[in-house]
């Protein structure tokens, strides 16, 4: 079992309470996937739901991650979890209307293959959800400093530009179909709820790109 299914398993607790500690940057994430919702063909399936919190809020039925012990607490939320990777899907083909990837991205080994598997389980026109926390940002440069340092989920995270994320969308065979913007309060700073912004804003803290299924 590869290191970071390890970490997320030994620490799916810790883990799950960071959601509890950080509950207003996590409800200003919500918010942006929602503002989506009118554009979002079912059924829907979110790839490393890890502990359902987004899952729950977001009204995700079904979920798929490798780390059992996270699997276990989204169980508990009322999701129907699934034991898998994204690079290797356990679903049959053009089966899912909008699938969600939610920072996960930065976290798997292979991430131009989970978009791929993405592409296949996808109905035609289907929607993928990715969100992330862009590089080059005020949180993206905060989360490396972390990383620097060995903080335990940071240090196996890669954080990836707005650009690359872009590029593997297409080249998995997906078209950008928007961006929404979100978190501009800078790290540790947070204190308001904010409304996402429609394009990308260099100063957002977090992205939520949708691509569409081509072919």
């Amino acid at each position: 079992m590869e290191e970071t299914v390890l970490l997320f398993n030994r620490m799916a607790t810790k883990y799950d309470l960071w959601f509890e500690k950080e509950k207003l940057t996590f409800q200003i994430e919500e918010r942006a996937f929602k503002s989506l919702f009118p554009f979002l063909r079912k059924p829907w399936l979110e790839l490393g739901v890890g502990s359902g919190r987004f899952a729950k809020a977001l009204e995700i039925p079904w979920g798929i991650d490798p780390a059992k012990n996270l699997l276990q607490i989204a169980k508990g939320r009322g999701i129907k979890v699934v034991a898998g990777r994204g690079e290797s899907v356990p679903i049959f083909s053009e089966m899912i209307g909008s699938l969600f990837v939610i920072d996960t991205l930065c976290i798997v080994k292979f991430p131009k293959l989970l978009l791929q598997e993405c592409h296949r389980v996808l109905m035609r026109e289907g929607k993928i959800v990715i969100g992330f926390i862009p590089r080059g940002s005020p949180w993206g440069r905060f989360y490396l400093k972390k990383k620097k340092g060995s903080h335990s989920f940071c240090r196996l995270a890669r954080f990836y530009s707005v650009g690359e994320v872009e590029r593997l969308i297409i080249e998995s065979g997906f078209s950008i179909q928007g961006i929404i913007s979100t978190l501009f309060q800078k790290p540790e700073e947070v204190k308001n709820h904010e409304i996402p912004m429609k394009g990308y804003r260099p100063q957002a803290g977090f992205l939520v790109i949708v691509g569409e299924r081509l072919g």
